[in-house]
């Protein structure tokens, strides 16, 4: 009977010997008492190291993919449908002050730029970097188009600048944030490389990019007055997020 009793005591004092919680004398009545009875020996084994935590059914996580799913599409059809209507009134609008489509085509595209990037951003998986970048490289390219026929043809306003100015800047600069894409997606360098591999890249954008625009002359390049205005933000940069790098590391 005492030794049934003990029993009882000791199973109902183990979640506190566990968690360290009884006095010293409780402490070592127990741990005598594990030397004369292997139930409670085993009971405290299977309390101390933890049962194996039981999986999920694969109904119920089927069941949270599929709700997580939902919310993603419900999202993007409601930001489809916003997108449509704004539209929609833009041009309503756009008609009925200027007569025609005009800066509404504008809008549009932008709208609807926007929107494939988030479908981008929210459904794509593998590759997404690439992926995203594409989309950005395609939807810039047909929205400046855009923005050039609207103002030009459609307005009446402005000049045929894309070829002389928009399309080798907008070249420039997405090949310049592709190359960080390129170096995080294909080589694994870490963030701070490709950060710092795209401050550089943005010193000779922004030279190049005034060499375009008729801003700068190739004597420019080797003034150190502008060297300081233009780039040292840019290098000191660079050297402060690859020294980041070589800390992460």
């Amino acid at each position: 009977m005492k030794r049934e009793l003990a029993c009882e005591i000791v199973k109902d004092l183990l979640p506190l010997y566990v968690d360290g919680m009884v006095s010293d004398v409780s402490k070592k009545s127990i741990e005598e008492h594990f030397g004369l009875c292997k139930d409670c020996t085993e009971m405290y084994q299977n309390m101390d190291f933890g049962l194996e935590e039981e999986k999920q059914p694969s109904e119920v996580e089927d069941v949270k993919r599929f709700l997580k799913k939902t919310k993603k599409m419900y999202f993007l059809y409601g930001l489809g449908g916003l997108s449509f209507i704004a539209i929609l009134v833009c041009m309503i609008v756009d008609l009925a002050l200027n007569k025609g489509v005009t800066w509404s085509l504008i809008v549009g595209s932008a709208v609807i730029f926007a929107n494939v990037l988030m479908y981008t951003l929210l459904v794509c998986k593998e590759n997404k970097g690439y992926i995203t970048m594409s989309v950005i490289s395609i939807g810039t390219i047909v929205l400046l188009s855009t923005i050039q026929i609207s103002t030009y043809y459609f307005m009446n306003t402005g000049t045929i600048w894309i070829f002389r100015y928009g399309f080798p800047i907008m070249l420039l600069w997405l090949g310049i944030t592709w190359v960080s894409v390129f170096c995080r997606c294909s080589l694994k360098w870490n963030i701070w490389d490709c950060i710092a591999v795209f401050m550089v890249m943005v010193l000779i954008g922004n030279y190049v990019t005034k060499l375009i625009t008729g801003d700068y002359v190739l004597n420019d390049l080797w003034s150190m007055q502008s060297f300081i205005w233009n780039g040292l933000g840019e290098v000191i940069g660079a050297v402060m997020f690859v020294m980041i790098g070589r800390i992460k590391k």
